[in-house]
């Protein structure tokens, strides 16, 4: 029995940010250090960042993830209401609450009464999400699911720092999973996965939790934002997206030379690039769109695949792997054979 994929739909909201727009209100960037470039052109150069997407005032993750369900399930020619959809896994690090949990509201939303589970996780989130969902689907016999990657990162980005102000945009993506006796020759074919608990203060966000609960201090030194240690974690998040790539694919019984795309985690051009050196493959295999979105965390391979897809980028058949690393530390890939939904439904129709 075979796990594939029936529907993909994402959702960016409407305001676009420019470098030039992030200069002018950056409290941290010094073009006489950078000599001379603007932050347009700095942030071009060092990771390929031009525009992001930013969510509303009053706009939260639920909604972001709402929009890309109901466009994936309108793919799939599915109605999320009543029972038609038996699970929902999500993937996220900025819930709109700590209780109720995101995934829950956009359940509420579809007026689902799909089980549903968030996974509280970043960069490696959809990857978490597809693996939790798949067993979920193989030990429970759940025939269709939603897997939902969404973060609002605007909310826990320092509002005055040049450098996660270029990276991290806002955005959520989806897909709807179908279980089917008859295509064993398609779908979720292998995983790899694992995590660097130690490397947790990689990035990390200090105030807001039980170690350090909400106080006049950690508003005052802004606590409750990101911290980032940018360097360690280019090294790092390469070794293992490389090492997860290789895995996969041979978990997978075939080789590098078989993988016709690869839709990784969106941490930067560079990173991308690098990777694609390093494993041998032709860089235009790799579905970016980092330019005009940034790194929107768990959303980022769900918004990169629907958009592929949207373009009918992939044929019947090909291999796709998909790895991500970041936040956590955690990473993981998954390999998968396309199958063609739309065409393989005109067939049948």
């Amino acid at each position: 029995m075979a796990t594939v994929i029936v529907g993909t739909g994402s959702y960016l909201p409407e305001r676009i940010v420019t470098n030039a727009e992030i200069e002018e209100a950056a409290a941290d960037y010094d073009r006489e250090r950078a000599e001379g470039a603007s932050l347009d052109e700095w942030a071009r150069v060092k990771h390929g960042g031009v525009t992001r997407h930013r969510v509303a005032p009053g706009e939260a993750t639920s909604d972001l993830a709402t929009h890309a369900a109901r466009r994936a399930l309108e793919d799939a020619n599915i109605d999320a209401t009543g029972d038609a959809v038996d699970l929902i896994v999500m993937a996220t690090v900025t819930s709109d609450y700590r209780v109720p949990q995101a995934a829950g509201l956009v359940q509420a939303n579809l007026r689902s009464k799909a089980k549903f589970i968030q996974v509280d996780s970043g960069c490696s989130g959809f990857i978490d999400a597809l693996l939790v969902t798949h067993a979920m689907m193989e030990s429970l016999d759940y025939r269709t699911a939603l897997v939902i990657g969404a973060d609002a990162l605007a909310h826990i980005t320092p509002p005055r720092a040049f450098m996660p102000l270029t990276i991290f945009g806002d955005g959520a993506g989806a897909v709807v999973l179908q279980r089917d006796d008859a295509l064993s020759d398609y779908g979720i074919r292998s995983f790899s996965t694992g995590s660097d608990g130690d490397l947790g203060h990689y990035v990390c966000i200090p105030g807001g939790g039980s170690r350090m609960p909400f106080s006049e201090r950690v508003l005052r030194e802004n606590l409750h934002y990101l911290t980032y240690k940018f360097p360690e974690i280019r090294r790092w998040a390469i070794d293992r997206m490389l090492r997860c790539t290789r895995e996969v694919v041979a978990r997978a019984g075939i080789g590098l030379q078989d993988v016709k795309w690869v839709i990784p985690h969106q941490a930067s051009l560079n990173i991308m690039s690098d990777i694609a050196q390093q494993l041998e493959l032709p860089v235009d295999a790799f579905v970016s769109t980092y330019a005009h979105t940034g790194n929107t965390s768990s959303a980022s391979i769900p918004i990169a695949l629907n958009l592929a897809n949207q373009r009918h980028t992939f044929s019947d058949g090909d291999w796709l792997v998909m790895p991500a690393a970041g936040a956590g530390m955690a990473w993981g890939a998954v390999a998968y054979r396309w199958y063609d939904y739309r065409q393989h439904s005109r067939v049948r129709a």
